[in-house]
């Protein structure tokens, strides 16, 4: 009996420390906090970016964490702007995280702090925040100079519309500060005696230039100043569409809109992607670019159009069959054979796409006033006969292909002009005679009519034969229409 209480005591010490040590395990990462905290400054584009690690966790250990960030700005208890971040930590990683601030970074003192949660299906409840990190201050005041006065930010780069926020900074409390946009004064918010912001809304375009803003110190007269960048919005590209002429390359093309370039600033750019093949092209033209076609059997194609610009960036995107775009180039070696006063025979060639593509082409003669079209389907060379002529007239005809099984788009007109023969009479002529006797002469004209290909009207042919004794005989000949 005594023997069995002890070992029972026994097991139940064990069993108590096996939970001791699976509650330190599990519990252990609710208390894995910040460490390191680092913040630096980014003036260019006014951002805070910030560096920790998390202390405690074991080797090639992995861990879904959630990170609580305050930003407090002037004074630690003025939070102005308070979020979270979540990210898988590994051992011995360091975290980065950026924020960016409407407020020029230079205006005024920052300080920033972090704290931690672990958000992990493996770590039990309750799961609890660690202890804040200790308040990072960020001050850029101290490094500006000796200036007796700032303006920020300098050579900002916004969008049409957009909202920005300038400031001046004085190395003294002063109150005869005057501050104006486009010449025009205009009044802020005081943040502290030597700090004053101005909220600009809607910031309109004005010139490629630049917008103006100054401010002077009206007893010393010192003024300083930025020149603010304002840019067209970036458009959505317009009229996407990709096609090719020959299976080899695909041209794609599109509407670009607004050119955003300022002389400071570069147009926007654009680029292909392509998500079957996994590839990429930085496109050399606003407007279009070429795509080298591989001989695989890839025939769908989905392609993204990216353009992006300083502050923006759209994205377009299209599916298609290769087949379904298929652009003849333009036909060529038109030649017109064994014309005739009412006939004519035409050729042509097309450049060869692949073996036993057909194209179906479209054939137009212009003449009289009139135009007529024609449709043939073709392999290789083109060739038809143009029948019911007009007799000696000029006419024009000209020939342009496209894909017959599915149509995309014409190709390019290419057209000869050319003349039929004149025809031979189709009757025999028409004639009679008419004789007069004046004075002592005798006139005899003979009459003959006909109609000529050239004319839509018959024309009398008459030649009259005049017999005088004293003058002999006299021949004249006339022309008119009936």
């Amino acid at each position: 009996m005594a023997l069995f209480a002890v070992s029972q005591a026994t097991f139940l010490l064990a069993l108590l420390s096996l939970r001791t040590y699976q509650s330190e395990v599990l519990s252990e990462p609710l208390l894995l906090t910040p460490e390191s905290l680092k913040v630096s400054i980014n003036s260019t584009q006014q951002r805070l970016h910030l560096q920790w690690h998390v202390h405690g966790l074991t080797s090639h250990q992995e861990l879904k964490m959630v990170f609580q960030i305050e930003i407090s700005r002037i004074k630690t208890s003025n939070v102005i702007w308070a979020g979270k971040y979540s990210t898988v930590v590994k051992w011995d990683q360091v975290l980065h995280w950026s924020w960016e601030s409407e407020l020029p970074l230079e205006c005024a003192t920052h300080f920033v702090r972090v704290r931690s949660l672990a958000d992990d299906a493996r770590v039990p409840e309750p799961r609890l925040w660690s202890r804040w990190t200790s308040w990072e201050e960020v001050d850029v005041q101290n490094s500006l100079g000796h200036d007796p006065l700032f303006v920020f930010p300098q050579d900002k780069l916004v969008e049409e519309g957009s909202n920005v926020t300038i400031c001046y900074v004085s190395r003294s409390p002063r109150n005869d500060i005057s501050c104006y946009l486009e010449g025009v004064k205009i009044y802020g918010e005081q943040l502290d005696p030597n700090v004053s912001a101005f909220n600009l809304n809607n910031v309109p375009f004005i010139r490629k230039r630049g917008t103006n803003f100054f401010c002077k110190v009206n007893e010393s007269g010192v003024i300083k100043g930025i020149v603010l960048f304002v840019t067209k919005v970036l458009e959505e590209p317009k009229d996407f569409s990709c096609e090719t002429r020959d299976f080899k390359t695909l041209k794609c093309a599109w509407d670009p809109g607004t050119d955003t370039g300022l002389p400071k600033y570069s147009s926007q750019s654009y680029s292909l992607f392509e998500s079957f093949s996994g590839k990429k092209k930085v496109c050399e033209q606003r407007n279009w670019c070429t795509w080298q076609l591989t001989q695989d059997s890839q025939e769908t194609y989905n392609f993204t159009l990216l353009a992006e610009n300083h502050v923006r960036r759209r994205s377009v995107s299209i599916s298609f069959n290769l087949t379904h775009r298929v652009h003849p180039m333009t036909p060529f070696n038109v030649v017109l054979e064994n014309i005739s006063a009412t006939n004519a025979s035409m050729t042509w060639k097309v450049h060869s796409i692949g073996n036993h593509f057909t194209f179906l082409c479209q054939i137009e003669l212009h003449g009289e006033g009139k135009v007529i079209q024609h449709n043939v389907s073709i392999e290789t060379n083109g060739q038809y006969f143009l029948s019911e002529l007009e007799p000696l007239t000029e006419y024009m005809t000209r020939v342009r292909c496209a894909a017959a099984n599915h149509f995309w788009k014409w190709s390019e007109w290419i057209g000869q002009n050319f003349s039929t023969l004149e025809a031979a009479p189709s009757k025999a002529l028409d004639v009679w005679r008419n004789v007069k006797s004046v004075l002592g002469s005798r006139t005899v004209t003979l009459f003959w009519r006909v109609r000529c290909s050239y004319s839509k009207r018959p024309i009398c042919l008459a030649l009259r034969l005049t017999v005088r004794p004293d003058l002999g005989v006299a021949f004249q000949l006339g022309v008119s229409y009936t």
